[in-house]
């Protein structure tokens, strides 16, 4: 029976538009002005640092030594008051039961956590998280896929993974997992179905009420 890989962040919680306010309100601190729409574009399913990093280069901007952990502070903060889970992923994950469920995140541990707490999905995967901090190599390189199925004893190609990126899609593809690409949580799905595709994503789908279905064709 394959073993299911979730994405968090698009996936599992509707935390992008969140975590890409306050990349902008750190971004416009250290003088570099970006919307939130560009900002989506350009890094949503890449690391804080490598996020960072690409601007540093870009731009000759040095960020504070600690802007990840003041990224982690006040989105954290912003969690508790906003973050909701996406539509429908209760009720799918409860469709798919009884198997175990695992989730693969390029955010750091703690706010993986913090955001399965706070939409109440912790019950669902059981500590089986695994990060970009647990791996070498953060999305779009397929370590943290590689891991992730590791620990659940499972092979990578024994695995179905559930991501909403084209940088979550090509690592998941590249581990030699069986990918579902989700859009419900993007602004422009049409196009992004097209993009996650094309990374490898073997289906896609905008409606969480769709996975059951999706992933059962899969695990005969």
């Amino acid at each position: 029976m394959p073993h299911v890989i979730f994405d968090c962040d698009g996936v599992l919680v509707d935390s992008e538009p969140l975590s890409m306010r306050v990349d902008v309100e750190i971004l416009a601190e250290n003088g570099i002005m970006m919307s939130e729409a560009e900002a989506h574009r350009r890094f949503v399913g890449k690391t804080f640092a490598a996020m960072l990093e690409e601007l540093r280069a870009e731009f000759g901007v040095g960020f504070q030594p600690d802007a990840s952990a003041r990224k982690d502070r006040r989105l954290l903060q912003l969690y508790e008051r906003e973050l909701k889970p996406v539509a429908g992923v209760h009720e799918a994950l409860s469709a798919l039961m009884p198997r175990h469920f695992s989730v693969a995140s390029n955010s750091p541990l703690e706010r993986v956590e913090a955001a399965l707490r706070i939409t109440r999905l912790t019950p669902f995967f059981g500590g089986r998280i695994t990060t970009f901090e647990h791996v070498a190599r953060g999305k779009p390189e397929p370590d943290v896929f590689i891991e992730a199925a590791r620990r659940a004893g499972h092979r990578p190609d024994d695995c179905i993974v559930i991501e909403d990126s084209v940088t979550g899609v090509t690592a998941a593809h590249r581990a030699g997992c069986t990918v579902l690409g989700f859009t419900g949580t993007h602004p422009h799905p049409e196009e992004q179905a097209e993009k996650l595709a094309a990374a490898g994503a073997a289906a896609v789908f905008a409606r969480m009420a769709e996975l059951p279905g999706l992933a059962a064709a899969r695990m005969l």
